[in-house]
């Protein structure tokens, strides 16, 4: 790794800190898709400290990025039940890492990807799922019971309550797609067809992480069981329906070969156990609406990635096979939609 970017990382810490610092170890996360970003961990004294650096790329999945929005629900929950990362620091600065970044302290924990295991089973046997599942709800209830008002998340934006939180959700992804320059397939234009005409309206207005899943997650293995130590990835995080992160975290994109939500329990027991913890209740309309969605919204950020990939603008190969994964996703959106026989729950 770079020794010049672990002395302005040590400069940086080592000024908000007020004492000096030492980079003992760094290194480059390859496993996210959208940021860029940097373990590291540092001495103060005899201290010992990890960090995790979250850099603004060139370009990539979400453009156009802004992270500012991202580092203040961060770091206004920093001192919130949620397990969320405290996240201390925010720069502009261009003299430290070139482009925009935020610094969050790094929490314990793997995170299992959305991935069956070499023999098809997914990531988690029976117990960790009985354990984890409903750890997994009860923290997504937690989020969206956040008082965002209180919190001064204002600067989110606001839906009116009606149908405005679904579709400005739906626009939000129409324009990605726009702007890639890409063609629309058929099954994605009957897609956003049927998300105009179906919009649903709610009342309920919450904290939306917007990237609530499987791959997201910070697990620690203990004897008594998985324990949920983090949630990560918040690029996506806005104001809007909470639905909209139940019917994600349930998509048949984060199964991983299982017929569970995010590998973890059935449909139906997750989003009836975030109704139970939420005192919500889990609009099987609103739901629907937003496992559609759900498709729009993975085809957009693939669009978008491959439109950078093919203009030159990111060099990374991960983004060019996006093209061999549509007929897949294209396969779940008509499965979801009801073309196909054996819809997923």
């Amino acid at each position: 790794m770079d020794d010049d970017l672990g002395a302005r990382l040590e400069r940086f810490v080592g000024e908000r800190l007020g004492a000096p610092v030492r980079v003992i170890h760094l290194e480059r996360s390859t496993e996210g898709f959208s940021q860029e970003t940097f373990v590291f961990e540092v001495e103060v004294g005899r201290e010992r400290r990890g960090y995790v650096a979250k850099r603004e790329p060139v370009a990539g999945l979400l453009e156009p990025y802004d992270l500012e929005p991202e580092f203040r629900v961060l770091h206004a929950l920093s001192d919130d039940p949620l397990p969320s990362p405290p996240t201390p620091w925010f720069t502009r600065d261009p003299a430290v890492l070139e482009r925009p970044f935020y610094v969050m302290e790094r929490l314990p924990g793997e995170v299992p990807i959305p991935a069956a295991r070499a023999d098809g089973s997914g990531p988690f046997d029976d117990a960790e799922r009985a354990a984890l599942g409903p750890q997994v709800a009860r923290a997504l209830a937690r989020l969206h019971a956040i008082d965002w008002r209180a919190r001064g998340f204002q600067f989110l934006g606001a839906p009116r309550p009606g149908r405005e939180a679904a579709e400005h959700e739906l626009a939000r992804w129409e324009e990605r797609i726009r702007r890639s320059g890409l063609p629309v397939s058929p099954p994605l234009a009957e897609a956003l067809l049927w998300c105009r005409r179906h919009a649903p309206a709610t009342d309920a207005i919450t904290l939306v992480h917007g990237d609530y899943r499987l791959g997201n997650f910070l697990v620690v293995h203990e004897a008594g069981g998985p324990r949920l130590t983090g949630i990560l990835d918040w690029e996506l995080v806005h104001l809007g329906d909470p639905l909209e992160d139940v019917a994600w975290c349930a998509s048949p994109l984060w199964r991983a070969g299982t017929p569970y939500a995010s590998a973890l329990l059935p449909p139906e027991e997750f989003a009836a156990r975030w109704a139970e913890a939420s005192g919500r209740t889990a609009d099987p309309e609103r739901l629907c609406f937003y496992a559609v969605l759900a498709f729009v919204k993975m085809i957009a950020i693939m669009l978008s990635g491959l439109a950078a990939f093919r203009s030159g603008r990111t060099t990374d190969l991960r983004m060019a096979i996006f093209d061999h994964q549509f007929p897949f996703l294209h396969l779940l959106l008509g499965m979801t939609r009801g073309w196909l026989a054996g819809a997923p729950a």
